[in-house]
């Protein structure tokens, strides 16, 4: 027990050392000039993930994680609120990626601890530290074809195209590589992984990527341990029908904006191609029906995404369940997406009319 203790001491005090040496470099050449502000917050996020890649190697426990994630995390809060964190705080839009950022670092900890499976938390950290790093950069640079995602927040389709691209890469060469995938399986999952978080990224706001992202590719990589082809390109094509069985016709109703239609097609993939063709169906229903009635703003991308908070937590809950091998009734699950779908439209009225 205190040998247990001495090495998780250890381990604390190397990440805090390493993680200390990122936050001083990246504050200090902000505040000489040297970076952008955009720069240097992506330097602290490529530096931070790096560090997490030695959780694996520096813990043993989930807790030791939650401890050291817990209080990076109430730290980046305060300096936060005091403005005192200039390598991530100075960029023109309102973001909390830097404090979300340790809370994915312990829930991807969290399922690699749980499924034992810690070579898919390697795959999504880097991924979170690449992929959006190369998307923020290439679209500051070199966006010239923009869409909008909500209000003044613009993301690029050369960003995002790039973001698709690392992924891919990253995702393939270590299942080819480091797990030992076949081929074909691994070029199809990494096509897969790569289309469904550049989706969940380019809809994503305030920082919510730096949790989406990472998750996203744990669950679909947890999801798909055991590769079956024709069920992956099964996932693909439902997919693809998704965006346009969904977007096609809603903007040809003009039921919400371009990247409300995207939340909703990846919320009917989820639901429809996870679990039952109704589950994509109700929640179809679902927002076309708030949508006419007039209750919420569904032009802006928050409400769209606070609506579909709740369904989709629900979702992944059963699909990590039956995953498991747990019991899984579509009885007894599909009332319960129903009263999510039910719970988050009150919630989020609720909120609103306040």
């Amino acid at each position: 027990m205190w040998t247990f203790f001495v090495r998780e001491c250890c381990g604390a005090l190397v990440l805090a050392l390493l993680t200390g040496v990122v936050f001083v470099l990246g504050e200090f050449l902000r505040r000489r000039g040297v970076l952008s502000p955009e720069q240097s917050r992506k330097l602290l996020h490529i530096g931070g993930c790096g560090t997490a890649l030695l959780f694996p190697v520096l813990f043993h426990s989930h807790w030791s994680v939650l401890a050291i994630c817990g209080g990076f995390f109430v730290l980046i809060l305060c300096l936060s609120r005091r403005g005192q964190l200039h390598a991530v705080d100075d960029v023109e839009r309102r973001s909390y990626g830097g404090a979300l950022h340790p809370v994915a670092l312990y829930l991807c900890y969290l399922l690699a601890s749980f499924y034992q499976c810690f070579a898919f938390y390697e795959i999504a950290i880097l991924v979170l530290a690449f992929s959006d790093t190369a998307a923020a950069l290439v679209g500051e640079r070199y966006g010239r074809f923009r869409y909008r995602v909500d209000g003044d927040n613009y993301r690029s389709i050369e960003g995002s195209f790039f973001f698709f691209l690392v992924t891919y890469a990253i995702v393939h060469h270590i299942l080819l590589l480091v797990i030992g995938m076949a081929p074909l399986e691994a070029s199809v999952l990494a096509f897969m992984i790569g289309a469904i978080v550049t989706l969940f990224e380019s809809v994503s706001l305030g920082g919510a990527d730096n949790l989406a992202i990472p998750i996203g590719v744990m669950v679909i990589l947890i999801k798909n341990a055991n590769p079956d082809l024709h069920a992956m390109i099964h996932q693909i094509v439902c997919l693809a029908a998704a965006l346009v069985a969904v977007c096609i016709p809603m903007r040809l109703l003009r039921v919400m904006q371009g990247s409300g239609r995207v939340v909703t097609a990846l919320l009917v993939y989820l639901a429809s191609g996870l679990h039952s063709l109704w589950w994509g169906v109700m929640t179809v229903v679902g927002a076309v029906a708030i949508h006419y009635s007039k209750t919420l703003r569904l032009a802006e991308i928050r409400t769209v995404l606070a609506l579909a908070a709740l369904p989709f937590l629900t979702v992944m809950g059963f699909n990590l369940a039956e995953k498991l091998g747990g019991w899984f009734d579509l009885r007894v699950s599909t009332p319960v997406y129903v009263l999510s779908l039910v719970v988050s439209f009150i919630s989020v009225r609720a909120y609103e009319k306040r």
